[in-house]
């Protein structure tokens, strides 16, 4: 591999990733602008009252999406590229009309159980007023994802990601509201009034944009063929969903409120050293797929050589940094907080180890590989279910944390194990480590 060829590829990934990066950024300074405020002005167990029902809407709405996001970005971009407007307006009123049915009965189903999780799975009665108010941001969050996935099929990535900075900035403001004056805000409330504020602002942004106001749907595909073809989509998200909330849930039925929102914070602060991967990632994916198209297994190696090289020198500064003064950073967000020293320094290796492999499940997933890829992330799903019952219980986050960055280490060292087989290259990225001769990228 040439150093002029290293040289242009990085170049590449600095320009185009910089934009991505940008964008991510800024949704993620407001999420964690959110929990500094909740954390200081509510404390660490309203944080994770809120953290807990706002996991049990992230499942529902990956079941009341049923994978339509994923369609719809994709039904959009081929009707786009093909110029036809009418197949996108039909894809996305089709995409409302379904979502429309499923979320309403979720969210119906939410509130009548609401009760029973509270006291029976969680053990939290207090738990049953949050998951109530949570039913009524339902239906809004899975417009505003219908909304977002058709933005992203028109390639734009403010409307795709915007909703993710915008919410949390809103139910900041709220917060703020409730504590400085005699109303009752909370963390939730302040969120569902956040999704339908958001809903509405999407709506009108993509009424404006598309210009699809005097455009003549024409039903392509019926709302049973739709949701039948997005449905294993749904079930990818769901696998994804066990890998990055699971932990919460079995805190949440475990141990306490409090326990629950020390670890979300520190699992927080650990991910944002994933936001580098993150903006690779989203760069990277067309990137692999012209390259394999093209058979062309040099180009293949040096991208990935070139993007992981850059993520272990980007990331390992700021895991050292976490490993040396967990407790200082943590105190930030409260005293209390830095009794999740130990788990934020387990989930700051696990997002190390995550980081230097690369972006490797992209890689398999734009070179055909994607059914073994959701085996392997099924077996760590799995894992992570077992280390979190068996670990949480007895060691409360810092189990939960050894279980997430397994489960993560698992993943992450499997897939490129299988890169390694099928395209003969490490996609893992050390000092003094020699690549070896890339294989064919067509190698079954």
């Amino acid at each position: 591999m040439s150093k002029k060829g290293n040289q242009k590829e990085s170049s590449f990934l600095i320009k185009k990733g910089g934009i991505a990066l940008s964008v991510k950024a800024g949704g993620m300074i407001t999420q964690y602008l959110f929990v500094f405020a909740v954390a200081r002005m509510l404390g660490p167990a309203a944080l994770g009252s809120f953290t807990l029902s706002f996991t049990v809407l992230q499942l529902l709405a990956i079941l009341g999406l049923l994978g339509l996001d994923n369609l719809l970005t994709r039904k959009v971009a081929a009707a786009k590229a093909a110029n036809r407007p009418e197949d996108i307006k039909s894809a996305f009123i089709t995409s409302i009309k379904i979502t429309a049915i499923s979320s309403v009965l979720l969210s119906l189903l939410l509130f009548v159980t609401a009760d029973y999780l509270a006291n029976t799975v969680f053990h939290k009665p207090q738990l049953s007023t949050h998951l109530k108010v949570m039913c009524f941001a339902l239906a809004p969050f899975v417009f505003i994802n219908i909304h977002a996935a058709a933005f992203r099929g028109m390639k734009n990535m403010i409307g795709f990601t915007l909703y993710k900075a915008i919410i949390p900035l809103f139910n900041v403001a709220f917060i703020f509201i409730g504590y400085y004056s005699a109303l009752n805000i909370s963390p939730t409330l302040g969120y569902m009034i956040s999704c339908f504020l958001v809903m509405l602002l999407y709506g009108i942004a993509w009424n404006n944009y598309s210009r699809l106001k005097e455009v003549v749907a024409v039903e392509t595909t019926t709302m049973k063929e739709m949701a039948l073809e997005s449905l294993p989509m749904m079930i990818t998200g769901s696998i994804f969903f066990i890998l990055n909330w699971i932990d919460n849930l079995v805190i949440g039925i475990f141990r306490t409120e409090l326990e629950v929102g020390l670890y979300d914070t520190a699992f927080k602060i650990a991910s944002a050293s994933a936001i580098i991967l993150m903006a690779i990632n989203a760069i990277q994916g067309p990137t692999f797929a012209e390259y394999h198209s093209q058979n062309d297994a040099s180009k293949l190696k040096k991208s990935i050589y070139s993007s992981t090289k850059m993520l272990f020198y980007a990331t390992l500064p700021f895991t050292l940094f976490i490993l040396l003064f967990p407790e200082w950073i943590l105190s930030f967000f409260g005293k209390e907080f830095e009794i999740a020293s130990t788990a934020l320094m387990i989930l700051a290796v696990g997002n190390f180890i995550n980081s230097i492999t690369g972006s490797v499940g992209i890689l398999l997933q734009m070179t055909g590989h994607q059914k073994p890829y959701n085996i392997i992330i099924l077996y760590a799903a799995a894992t992570s279910i077992v280390l979190n019952i068996i670990l949480v219980p007895r060691i409360g986050i810092t189990g939960a944390a050894i279980a997430s960055a397994t489960a993560k280490i698992v993943q992450n060292l499997a897939s490129s194990i299988y890169v390694y087989k099928k395209f003969g290259f490490l996609s893992i990225y050390l000092p003094g480590i020699r690549q070896p001769k890339a294989a064919s990228t067509h190698s079954k």
